[in-house]
């Protein structure tokens, strides 16, 4: 099975205009998600939760462990990645979780 990662991030509430979701948010939609995916993630899908809407959930598939440790290594050192948190800074509280698929899962 690849690996999967699902990732939450719960933003803190915007302050003078600055940070929360909405600026996480566009952080993703500007460049987050494509830096990710040129150093070889692939991006399952995003999510907003319903019941906590400064939640955005979010998940990502690798070859294998090793390969999820290459991309992320690949991700830090991007500057790319520097210059965006820099222009939307956001604190978040985040929840990772590891998994692969069961051998009778549909997604693998």
């Amino acid at each position: 099975s690849r690996c999967f990662e699902i990732r939450m991030y719960t933003a803190e509430p915007a302050r003078a205009g600055k940070g929360g979701i909405d600026n996480l948010h566009q952080r993703f939609r500007e460049k987050e998600v494509e830096i990710f995916e040129n150093h070889g993630a692939e991006i399952i899908a995003v999510w907003q939760r319903l019941d906590d809407p400064n939640t955005l959930v979010w998940m990502l598939a690798y070859r294998d462990r090793a390969h999820r440790e290459e991309v992320w290594a690949g991700f830090a050192a991007d500057p790319e990645w520097t210059a965006l948190r820099q222009k939307y800074p956001v604190p978040i509280k985040s929840s990772v979780f590891m998994m692969s698929a069961t051998d009778y899962s549909a997604l693998k």
